[in-house]
């Protein structure tokens, strides 16, 4: 349950640092808006712009509210490259704020009749703030001249920022008590229900793509203009009428909400290059990991990729960066592993690793990110922001029925994914298996079509060392956003054969390259093809969830494009244990 929030002085501060900290420290996510500058303007340098002093510096806040902030490193460098920043915040939850802008909404606050509170000052008006004990309507009644912003609706600028009308943003009554929003008024915002249309050609859409079709409905009828409260109308009278059996109205509110936020029309599609404001690359652990993109780590199985990811979260959640990265942005993290059990695996590795496990988000339930999994991923993002997401290994999250080496299906599905780092400003790290027969390209090397590989922006390659088959190595075989950094060392500790490894640092090798480490014995010869390799990454990520009937993996692998030779073929090589229930053939790993 969250803390309920209290006023504290320092958020009076003169300073814009500490008044943010404060806000962090009660549960906020912070912003860094573009300031007012001496003559009245927008600090964005546009002589138009439409939203002065209100709007997110694109260099550390690319994707506005989704890429708010509660990690204390983040918002002291934010304002230190913007001492004269304005301030926004994402209210903490069960706190509301009334915006009240010029005489209209000064009148109908009046007529509200609501307790007198803890209240902020602003240009045109006033913010009143009050404590909710329930949760306000998504969609709300409007109210003339009066904003609502909670926890859910995006940022509100507050104190000690600069107003373009040349006053500021400051307290007025904080010795009051936050006053409580009675029950009725949040009844109030309510919306009533909505008329439906009538259909004829009733029953169209089926279980299991009702979803997807109201979609596609909603976003050609929003590219069309079409205002939330019209589409919300429409998709709900079309749900009524053709969908068998309809969705929940909630659940048709919710598509109707998201496809409301695109923008409308062709002419939003595009833009002026010259309006776009230039921003630096950011990284979570410079040069390997980047926000807003994608990394990939390639390594064999059993090499060590899992407790290498694990030492990175681990460091993410307590600040302390290890010895080949000068810093590490702190903040939480989402694990989405399909290998590791999380009571006997995961929590035991990051705590060897010094995680601090309070930080830490898993999934609990197993999915795919289709259309299902890519949205429970977007509202665990928009909930939580965590500052880095681990994916282990990718191709057991690709949609069921994909084919990985498919170039097509392959690079749709990393367009959503990089759409997800992108809009949350988050790293994503994502973890692949090295195929064993030897490929054109070290970054051609891990399972799966190239376009994986295409698609992210800084490519990790582990593998044993070279020179010492007990250390590891990672080399940066691909850097889109900086300077290739050093071969990073490191080998695996362990207190004992139950215990789990714990990574000891060595210096970085500036000089080895991806082909050293790749580079197979000279003895070796003849190496299991493409299909094989992938096939048996594909069949060792099933059986991870438990034992399956032969015949329910035979249509399984039809499905996803492996003959029964080659299915044949990965069991041996993984050593499958094959058992009888009744009848049947089971499989299993051993």
């Amino acid at each position: 349950m969250p803390k309920a929030f209290r006023f504290e002085d320092d958020m009076k501060s003169s300073s814009i640092t500490t008044a943010a900290l404060v806000w962090a420290r009660q549960g906020a996510k912070i912003i860094a808006l573009h300031g007012i500058n001496e003559n009245g303007a927008c600090t964005c340098g546009k002589r138009q712009c439409s939203s002065p002093g209100k709007h997110p510096i694109a260099d550390l806040f690319p994707k506005g509210q989704h890429s708010a902030t509660s990690s204390v490193t983040k918002i002291r460098r934010a304002f230190k490259a913007h001492p004269d920043a304005n301030l926004g915040v994402i209210l903490p939850q069960g706190l509301v704020a009334l915006d009240v802008d010029g005489p209209e909404g000064a009148k109908t606050f009046e007529a509200l009749d609501l307790k007198q509170t803890l209240a902020v000052q602003t240009g045109r008006g006033m913010h009143h703030y009050f404590r909710a004990s329930e949760a306000l309507p998504k969609k709300k009644t409007p109210l003339d001249g009066i904003d609502i912003k909670d926890a859910e609706s995006g940022y509100i600028v507050v104190p000690p920022s600069n107003h373009h009308s040349g006053k500021s943003y400051r307290w007025r009554g904080n010795k009051r008590p936050i006053g409580k929003l009675p029950s009725s008024f949040v009844g109030s915002l309510e919306r009533k229900g909505r008329r439906t249309a009538s259909f004829q050609n009733e029953g169209t859409f089926k279980a299991g793509g009702r979803n997807n079709e109201l979609t596609k409905i909603a976003g050609s009828l929003r590219y069309r203009g079409l205002g939330d409260t019209a589409l919300a109308t429409v998709l709900q009278a079309v749900n009524s009428a053709v969908c068998n059996p309809p969705l929940g109205a909630d659940e048709v509110d919710r598509i109707a909400d998201s496809v409301g936020k695109y923008d409308t029309g062709s002419d939003e599609a595009f833009g002026w290059l010259g309006d776009v404001e230039e921003s630096e690359p950011q990284f979570l652990a410079y040069p390997y990991i980047i926000k807003g993109a994608i990394t990939v780590l390639d390594g064999n199985m059993g090499q060590g990729k899992s407790t290498f990811t694990c030492a990175i979260a681990a460091a993410a959640t307590t600040g302390k960066p290890p010895p080949f990265t000068d810093e590490i942005e702190q903040g939480s993290v989402l694990f989405m592993s399909a290998e590791d059990d999380p009571s006997r695996v995961l929590k035991p590795r990051l705590m060897k690793a010094g995680a601090d496990v309070s930080k830490v988000r898993y999934q609990d339930e197993p999915f795919t990110l289709d259309e299902r999994g890519l949205a429970l991923v977007r509202q665990e993002l928009t909930s939580n922001t965590p500052a880095l997401v681990i994916i282990d290994p990718i191709i057991a999250f690709m949609q069921e029925g994909s084919n990985g080496n498919n170039a097509t299906e392959t690079m749709h599905f990393m367009i959503q994914l990089d759409q997800l780092a992108r809009d949350f400003d988050a790293a994503i790290l994502i973890v692949r298996h090295l195929r064993k027969s030897r490929a054109d390209h070290a970054m051609h090397q891990g399972i799966g079509s190239i376009s994986i590989s295409a698609r992210v922006r800084s490519g990790l390659i582990l593998a044993p060392h070279p020179d010492n088959p007990k250390k590891r190595a990672i080399v940066h075989a691909k850097s889109n956003y900086s300077k290739a950094g050093p071969a990073i060392v490191f080998e695996m500790e362990s207190d004992g054969p139950r215990s789990h490894p714990k990574i000891v640092w060595h210096e970085c090798d500036p000089d080895m390259t991806a082909d050293d480490l790749l580079a197979p014995p000279e003895a070796e010869r003849g190496r299991p093809p493409k299909a094989r390799d992938t096939a048996t990454a594909w069949l060792e990520s099933v059986l991870r969830r438990g034992p399956t009937k032969k015949k329910v993996l035979d249509g399984m692998a039809a499905t996803n494009g492996i003959t029964l030779a080659t299915l044949r073929r990965a069991g041996d090589t993984l050593g499958v244990i094959k058992s009888k229930d009744g009848k049947e053939s089971v499989w299993a790993l051993p």
